[in-house]
């Protein structure tokens, strides 16, 4: 009897040296990732340690004394904890930060572990099942070798990150606008997952995932930019070098239509104005028709948009340049910021331009203090009044050469800036706010009569000449608008050239009591305008970047 037990157990033993290996090698792989996960929250590196530790002593006691149920037991207990951890991080996201609601791209590196560890655990509950089986020594110490072998190669090969399955942030993952009209918080730049989030482009899950993990930028736009975003395929990343077709493609698939694909006349309104969108009525009458567009219109639009990069660019003439303009409609690209140091001096900026807006809070303030009126109210871009001693070369931050109000009446409310350097040639100004998100444009051929701009720059000479004005050259003068008036913030970005809440609603309440901060927009119903947040909280909180 005591024979027969002994022989059970050194059969038990020799095999187990397979379960050893495949343990030790997925324990060294996550030892080998604790560097690159450290400088967020402790329980991520923590946890790579204790699963690598755990695996690694596991191996070494299986290898170094008699195997018993119980060890193969604990082997499979750490092996399967480690395995649903690891299918967690790739489907749901792991619930805590840096993760949560945001699953990890897989790559070779994460693979192999996840496939040693199912090797280990299976091997070790067929010992317990099926003790008799038996294996050469020298048979299972080469597997036991191979398996930490091939670990060790893993870890010292470049990862090249597979398509993530599941959802990455791609511009922050699909928010519930996206599908409904602008109403929900979306995933990665919004509050949290939701089911049927469309996956990201697989080439850059992995860079993405990274960025979000670092960034410290959300706060500086409001949640309806990152939802508007994501739902226009905008890159939020690289400030428009990233692509993001590949998610928009598959959530044009899978979000459900709310016109079932029949479209409408006010969509087809909405579409064309979009396409000729370089001439600043034209720009102006489409923001009047997406105020007046049902939450149905409006999502079809924006999925049009997506679908549709650079349709609303029209060719410059023959042998002109092709100018820089206030920008397509929609959100602006934006470039991801990392620096803590970069985020806070953008936080401390903002509040100081926002205590300009503060100084001259209607027209009669401002025309006080020498600005004078130079357009009319515009839908999107509000009515802007000029202060032309301000006026050089320079970006002075606590003294924007515009101010821009709801209205032209004395008690007309501010609702942003804009900045004006005179600079000549092709190539935009590089002064101006901490990052590279600040945007210029130029208007070109704008049509001056008395009182400032009387006609668009789509007006031929002869056109503006009957009505009084004369064509302005403009190619010298670079603007960039700066949306920090609370109530009154663009959703499509706090550098945005047009803001879609300054409507029509919002110019004909001009000056009524109760209507600051833009509240008397229709259009501001349909965005949140709430800090942009996410799940991640890494770098400054949004609070803080938001100056509230």
């Amino acid at each position: 009897m005591t024979t027969a037990t002994s022989d059970h157990t050194e059969r038990i033993s020799r095999a187990s040296w397979l379960v050893a290996g495949a343990s030790a090698g997925a324990g060294l792989i996550h030892l080998s990732v604790i560097a690159e996960h450290a400088g967020g929250e402790v329980v991520v590196p923590v946890g790579f340690a204790v699963a690598g530790v755990a695996q690694l002593a596991v191996a070494a006691a299986l290898v170094g004394r008699r195997a018993t149920r119980g060890l193969l037991g604990l082997a499979i207990a750490v092996n399967a904890l480690a395995t649903v951890a690891w299918v967690w991080s790739r489907t749901a996201g792991l619930p805590f930060d840096p993760y949560d609601g945001v699953a990890e791209a897989a790559g070779t590196l994460d693979v192999t572990s996840a496939a040693l560890q199912a090797a280990a655990l299976t091997l070790a509950a067929g010992l317990l099942v099926a003790p008799r089986v038996t294996v050469p020594p020298a048979l299972a110490g080469a597997i036991a070798i191979g398996a930490v072998a091939l670990a060790a190669t893993v870890v010292v090969t470049p990862d090249a990150p597979a398509a993530d399955t599941q959802t990455v942030a791609a511009a922050g993952a699909a928010p519930a606008a996206a599908a409904g009209g602008g109403d929900g918080h979306g995933h990665a730049h919004g509050a949290t997952a939701s089911a049927g989030v469309p996956p990201a482009a697989g080439d850059h899950a992995a860079d993405m995932l990274r960025i979000d993990r670092a960034r410290c930028d959300l706060g500086f736009n409001p949640q309806a930019y990152w939802d508007e975003a994501y739902a226009m395929n905008v890159d939020t990343y690289g400030g428009g070098s990233m692509t993001m077709a590949d998610a928009s493609t598959i959530a044009d698939v899978t979000r459900p239509r709310p016109l079932d694909g029949r479209g409408s006349e006010k969509l087809d309104q909405l579409i064309s104005l979009t396409t000729v969108s370089s001439g600043e009525g034209a720009a102006a009458a489409l923001i009047l028709a997406l105020s007046e567009a049902t939450d149905e219109e409006y999502d079809e639009w924006r999925r049009w948009v997506a679908a549709n990069p650079g349709s609303h660019s029209e060719p410059p003439a023959d042998g002109q340049p092709a100018p820089p303009s206030m920008g397509h409609p929609g959100p602006t690209p934006w470039t991801a910021m990392v620096d803590s140091s970069q985020c806070d001096r953008l936080t401390e900026e903002l509040a100081e331009a926002r205590e300009v807006t503060e100084r001259y809070p209607t027209v009669a303030d401002a025309e006080a203090a020498g600005w004078i009126r130079v357009t009319t109210y515009v839908p999107g871009i509000a009515a802007h009044y000029m202060n032309f001693g301000l006026v050089d070369g320079t970006f002075e931050l606590t003294e924007p050469e515009m101010l821009l109000f709801d209205g032209t009446e004395q008690d007309s409310r501010i609702v942003g800036l804009s900045y004006y350097v005179r600079q000549d040639g092709n190539a935009a100004p590089t002064q101006g706010f901490v990052g590279d998100n600040d945007s210029y444009h130029r208007h070109f051929g704008l049509c001056i009569g008395a009182g400032g701009v009387i006609g668009d720059s789509t007006l031929t000479e002869e056109e503006c000449a009957a009505i009084g004005g004369r064509k302005s050259n403009g190619m010298d003068g670079w603007m960039s608008h700066a949306w920090v008036v609370p109530g009154c913030e663009s959703p499509w970005g706090v550098f945005s050239g047009e803001n879609p809440i300054l409507d029509g609603a919002l110019g004909a309440a001009t000056g009524d009591e109760g209507a600051e901060g833009c509240s008397a927009s229709e259009a501001r119903e349909r965005y949140d305008l709430s800090p942009g947040e996410s799940d991640l909280g890494v770098g400054t909180s949004n609070d803080e970047a938001s100056g509230r």
